[in-house]
């Protein structure tokens, strides 16, 4: 090939280069200015219960909170009682807010701190998310059955727009536990009845003071103190603690449960999982 020839070739592929970071350049301005785009008025921060939990950290030197990060909290118990869950330092996990059926809210973490709710993850090709998401959990047993009532719905949309107004999440790093663990496919949460895009809707139109829902009053929804799963590959108690109840921690109940099984659980096995924190309390001697 000639001097020439390569020289146009060459200035080709610059300019190629040059405009394909230029569009990537503009995808993320566009994606950083998606809030305030969108925000035509000052959203309020939901009233909310405190109760601390321990079980979190500084996150890490110059970290900005970009994320949310939606969960299911695998439990038929209530906001306050998750919240007292998080508050004992043997359970090592916490979030941020937890979002009751009824639609009152729990706060366990500052949003100036991480939780302990994402555990290995990665999200947009960084690792830890903990270090730079808030987490939600949202109280549901997570069994793809249990309904989200229209007051949670409304709890969630309206604490998910303060947070992206406050924090300037955009729209597109709103998302679930299952779409940032490691390796995919190892949570669940939030389960297959959650409407994401029912969050992120409303969300948009929280944040251009439009956001006026019919409210469905809250049904009670029975929950067993029990449910089944089977397990589709041979598997240990803390592999379906970490998969089904969102903390390995807990594999000792799923041991108490099923006390057929000895240190692992064969494919196709029925398994029963809890769906409130008594064995864990039981577990540990005292509530």
């Amino acid at each position: 090939m000639d001097f020439k020839k390569l020289l146009t070739l060459s200035l080709s592929t610059l300019m190629i280069y040059s405009c394909s970071q230029a569009t990537n350049t503009q995808l993320l301005q566009d994606s950083n200015k998606d809030i305030q785009a969108l925000s035509k008025t000052n959203v309020v921060k939901p009233t909310f219960i405190n109760i601390p939990s321990p079980n979190k950290n500084p996150r890490p030197d110059g970290a900005r909170i970009n994320t949310i990060v939606l969960h299911h909290t695998a439990s038929k118990a209530n906001a306050t009682n998750t919240g007292k869950f998080f508050s004992n330092p043997d359970s090592k996990v916490s979030a941020h807010y937890t979002v009751d059926r009824t639609g009152y809210i729990v706060q366990s973490v500052p949003d100036s701190e991480a939780s302990w709710h994402a555990g290995k993850s990665q999200f947009n090709g960084v690792d830890n998310v903990n270090g730079f998401s808030i987490g939600i959990e949202i109280c549901n047993v997570g069994d793809n059955t249990e309904p989200y009532p229209d007051t949670q719905y409304d709890a969630v949309i309206k604490l998910v727009a303060y947070l992206s107004q406050t924090h300037n999440v955009p729209i597109a790093n709103i998302t679930r536990h299952r779409d940032i663990a490691i390796p995919a496919g190892r949570k669940t949460d939030t389960s297959n009845n959650f409407s994401t895009s029912k969050v992120i809707d409303g969300v948009k139109l929280a944040l251009r003071g439009k956001y006026n829902p019919e409210i469905k009053p809250y049904k009670p929804f029975t929950v067993p103190q029990t449910i089944a799963i089977v397990t589709d590959k041979e598997m240990t108690f803390e592999d379906i603690a970490d998969i089904y109840l969102d903390n390995d921690v807990r594999g000792n109940e799923i041991m108490l449960l099923n006390p057929t099984f000895k240190t692992k659980i064969p494919k196709n096995s029925v398994v029963k999982i809890p769906t409130d924190y008594n064995y864990f309390y039981e577990l540990k001697g005292k509530k």
